[in-house]
């Protein structure tokens, strides 16, 4: 690259990041060959979609608020050889305000390789909010120690042991979606070749929460900053679809194991995925 372009570039980046790389359309147009910055303001990929609920999460998390994603006004994302961000403004309906609409900020990076994947949301506030680099707390946060990520799935036996695990009831999948937002999030990102997939056909069966001490009460674990996830769900490639002889595909039961992470002084929430769970048939 000549001094000249690489001056272009460092100016268009400098640009960027003066709305932390939100409102950008007015530079597209002007976008140095060398620098690679993707701008959608329609047809968003279900990733989006779920990266948008993500950030969403992230700050019901620490507010304590329940806000929904509306919809999606534009996504910016920057891929790099390392990682991918994605800068995303989104309408969020608040149901507690009388379903009022707010405009929300929130950016996510998607960095890993084939074994695993993981997502850091650095951002997520509304856009009348000014920046802070440490947000307040006044969610459901339960301070935990980090668990590791596992090696291996455990054994039906092992979610027996109440100090260590505690199994979700029907009642509480129902009531806390986000986990369905975990399943989906690891579906996508272990079958990222499957054209077009229908989220639809993912069903819940099993969710165990594992924290590394013994939390009273149990279900408190749901609300830990460091948490492992194990969710069994059942895939119907033919939901919705009328028999085709042979071509139609059985139900296939299969596993995602979800670390979850929340650094209160960064301020970050992250995912981690086991991809090699995530395709496992049981």
């Amino acid at each position: 690259m000549r001094e000249e372009d690489y001056e272009k570039c460092r100016e268009f980046w400098n640009r960027v990041g003066e709305s932390e790389g939100f409102d950008v359309e007015h530079l597209m147009d002007k976008i140095p060959g060398w620098c690679l910055l993707h701008y959608q303001n329609s047809d968003f990929d279900s990733k989006v979609f779920l990266y948008a609920k993500l950030g969403i999460h992230k700050y019901n998390m620490l507010q304590g608020t329940n806000l929904e994603l509306s919809c999606i006004e534009k996504c910016n994302s920057r891929p790099t050889p390392a990682f991918t961000g994605y800068s995303i403004t989104l309408v969020a309906k608040d149901p507690s305000a009388g379903g009022s609409l707010v405009t929300f900020q929130t950016k996510v990076v998607n960095e890993g390789r084939y074994k695993s994947k993981t997502l850091t949301v650095s951002i997520a506030r509304l856009k009348s909010e000014p920046p802070r680099a440490n947000p307040e707390h006044h969610g459901w946060l339960y301070d935990c120690a980090q668990v590791r990520l596992p090696d291996e799935w455990p054994s039906e036996d092992a979610f027996n042991d109440k100090k260590r695990y505690y199994v979700m009831k029907k009642s509480e999948l129902r009531k806390h979606d986000w986990i369905r937002l975990y399943m989906e999030l690891a579906f996508i990102h272990a079958n990222k070749y499957l054209p077009n997939p229908n989220l639809s056909n993912l069903v819940i069966m099993k969710v165990a929460v594992e924290t590394e001490e013994n939390v009273k009460p149990p279900n408190e674990r749901l609300k830990a900053r460091n948490a492992v996830f194990y969710i069994r769900y059942r895939y119907y490639p033919n939901k919705g679809r009328a028999p085709k002889g042979n071509g139609h595909k059985p139900p296939r039961d299969r596993v995602a194991i979800v670390k979850r992470t929340m650094d209160m002084n960064k301020g970050l929430l992250k995912l981690v995925f086991d991809n090699r769970y995530a395709k496992t048939l049981l």
